[in-house]
Order: structure tokens, then sequence, then C-alpha cells
């Protein structure tokens, strides 16, 4: 079993590292490497969210495949796909300068926004994958798993769900130009 559980952490740190070298990658190209130091600089907190949210949900999904249970840990990785697409979001402006400077100016005053629902996401997704975990109790009678598994996940999940959608709100709300 410790083989199995070593897999799975490995897994889990390949993918964030993969993840990670993505979002460098893409900055690279798109702006060289003074953006990507002044990207990693500005929004450290969000990236590191979302990336180790990530790398810990493929470590969780790795966990679920390993029992052979993986009906309902599909919706877990549609959460984490969607924590990449809004992480990486925000450099549509990169991609698009057809679109005019307006469309431009538009969307990098959300980015923040991007990071914010990328983060939150994430942060969900690790939440969903634990409840799967916990509902079909995925996990060992005693040690640390069975510490982690007191928390009610499924709650725990949804109470997270409308906290982000408040805070993403609020955020929105109490940016300086009106966007909409």
């Amino acid at each position: 079993m410790e083989g199995v559980m070593d897999r799975r952490v490995v897994y889990g740190i390949l993918s964030s590292l993969s993840l990670l070298g993505f979002y460098v990658t893409v900055n690279y190209l798109t702006g060289g490497i003074e953006a990507v130091y002044w990207n990693l600089r500005k929004y450290t907190p969000y990236i590191a969210v979302i990336d180790a949210g990530f790398g810990v949900q493929v470590g969780l999904f790795a966990h679920i495949r390993h029992h052979g249970r993986n009906c309902n840990a599909l919706a877990g990785t549609s959460v984490t796909g969607g924590s990449m697409v809004a992480c990486c979001l925000h450099h549509v402006t990169d991609f698009i300068p057809f679109l005019g400077i307006g469309a431009i100016l538009f969307l990098s005053q959300l980015t923040e926004i991007f990071f914010m629902i990328g983060a939150a996401s994430s942060i969900i997704g690790v939440a969903w994958m634990l409840s799967v975990i916990q509902k079909n109790r995925l996990y060992p009678e005693s040690g640390i798993f069975t510490q982690i598994m007191r928390v009610n996940y499924q709650s725990f999940r949804d109470a997270l769900f409308i906290m982000s959608i408040l805070a993403i709100l609020w955020k929105y709300m109490s940016m300086p130009f009106g966007i909409f």
C-alpha cells in the first residue's frame, strides 16, 4: 500500500509542476521573461492556490481510481478542468488583439476576477474530491485520513461555493471602474 500512496503523491506533485510549467510557458510566450516575473510576483497567492489545489485533486483522483470508483469522481475532474481554464482565461487578451483596444482593456480589468474564480474552483474541487472519498468510505479506519474525514465535506463544499460566489461578487462590485 505504501508504494501506491507514494505514487499518488508523485502524480499530484508532477501535475502541480506541470500546471505551473504551463502557466510560466504561456506567460513567457506572450510577454517574455519579464511577464513571467511580474505575473508570478503579482499573483503569487492565486497561482499557489490554483496550482496546489490542482495537484491535490490529481492525487485524490488517483486515490479514488485506486479503489475502483470513478463514476462520482468524474464530476470532480470537471471542476479541475474548470480551474485550469479559469486560471489561464485572463491570457485571452494576449491572443486576441484583433478585437480592439476596448476589449483588451475590458478583459484585462477582470484578471483578478479570473484568478479568484480559478482559486475558488480549485478549493471547491478539493472539497468535492474529499466528499467523494468520504461518501464512498475510501479511506482506512485509522490514521491521518480518518482524522481528515471528520469534516462533512459535502456541506463544506456547498459552503465554499456560496462563499466563493459572494467573494467574487464583492471583488467585482468594489472594482474602481464601471465595467458593465
